[in-house]
């Protein structure tokens, strides 16, 4: 395994990098799309961060150019955006189911005679806790 330095063209490409994992709006697939292309011809592959490609010189000394980026607007399925709206979808729900217990109860207990009220009080103090 090689190191990971600014230098290295596969830097950013290789996906046991650790800072890879936080950058799912921007999937560097430029080097994916030169080895679909060329295969075994690619000789050498360099990043060209001013322009975002990926840049391939080849065996027959031509070269070949491809974009590094997907469009972060392209819907992919499986992307983590996914996953934090269903978790943030069911926590609010949470939150809502919550508020409204809290509610109940408190309307309950309000609505509740003075006796019925103390009754409710001496049931929660010897209630047996676990």
């Amino acid at each position: 395994m090689q190191p990971c330095t600014p230098a290295h063209p596969y830097s950013q490409l290789t996906p046991w990098r650790f800072p890879l994992i936080f950058h799912a709006a921007q999937r560097s697939v430029g080097s994916d799309i030169l080895l679909a292309r060329h295969g075994s011809a690619i000789s050498s592959m360099r990043l060209d961060r001013g322009r975002g490609q990926v840049v391939a010189f080849l065996s027959d000394g031509s070269f070949d150019m491809a974009p590094n980026l997907i469009d972060p607007s392209l819907h992919m399925p499986g992307r983590p955006d996914d996953d934090v709206k269903i978790i943030a979808t069911v926590c609010a729900a949470t939150a809502v189911l919550f508020a409204a217990l809290v509610l109940a109860t408190g309307l309950v207990i309000a609505l509740a005679g003075p006796t019925q009220a103390a009754a409710f009080a001496a049931s929660v103090a010897t209630f047996p806790s676990l």
